[in-house]
């Protein structure tokens, strides 16, 4: 099953439970002009479900193509399975070795610059919330969507694996987003949280953003999007005031 997310983005996901909360593994898929696109391809733990639903969705017939945000195993896991290692599916990888990332086919996408794939362009963004150096943040100029890899996350309720930002009562919880980053992007106790924030402001007046879609969160719509930019800015200078560097 997905959930659409925007006109022709919809969101395919799975959990990993995290003392008690869950943690999304997802990816996306786009139906662009000349074929469908996968934004990630998931984790190898949760590959039965993946592979079925992304067949469900595309009536048996597979991606067209797999983006990939950055080559760890809970986003590049399934490449294989889902058709990424033939000739049918073209594979692209922001790494500027593919070959070292165990990725020997891959069309490189060189950070900061756009691709056409089946049909619908996208850019790639160097991103200022990220856990490896070789990832991407990947735009779509389609429907506008900011596909943001690590960043943008949050834990949530086992009840709430499906929901979009806008079915939470009070939009995404703070709470939640603060602990995720907390936990996953631990550099940030170091950062100054105003060069942070500069920079995704930058990005997001160069982009005309509709939707955030990160791959370990709640995707995130509409008027949610001013909402979380401002919880995460929150959690970022909360995360960095309880570290102090010596």
């Amino acid at each position: 099953m997905t959930v659409q997310v925007t006109p022709s983005v919809e969101w395919i996901n799975q959990c990993y439970e995290h003392e008690g909360d869950h943690e999304h593994v997802s990816l996306y898929l786009l139906r662009a002009p000349e074929g469908t696109v996968l934004v990630d391809s998931g984790s190898f733990y949760h590959r039965e479900e993946i592979t079925a639903a992304v067949d469900e969705a595309t009536d048996g017939d597979g991606p067209d193509a797999i983006v990939l945000s950055h080559s760890d195993y809970p986003h590049a896991a399934n490449v294989s399975p889902l058709g990424g290692d033939t000739e049918d599916v073209e594979l692209v990888a922001s790494s500027a070795s593919p070959a070292q990332q165990g990725l020997p086919d891959a069309r490189k996408c060189d950070i900061g610059g756009s691709l056409t794939i089946e049909g619908r362009e996208f850019s790639f963004i160097d991103p200022p919330l990220a856990d490896r150096s070789h990832t991407t943040w990947i735009y779509d100029h389609g429907d506008g969507v900011l596909f943001t890899a690590d960043g943008f996350g949050n834990y949530h309720d086992p009840g709430r694996c499906d929901s979009l930002s806008d079915d939470f009562p009070e939009s995404t919880p703070t709470e939640r987003i603060y602990e995720y980053h907390r936990d996953n992007l631990v550099w940030l106790r170091y950062v100054a949280p105003e060069k942070v924030d500069r920079t995704l402001d930058d990005i997001f007046a160069s982009y005309d953003v509709n939707a955030v879609a990160p791959i370990h969160g709640n995707p995130i719509v509409g008027d949610d999007l001013d909402t979380y930019r401002e919880r995460l800015r929150d959690s970022i200078e909360r995360i960095a005031s309880e570290h102090s560097v010596a």
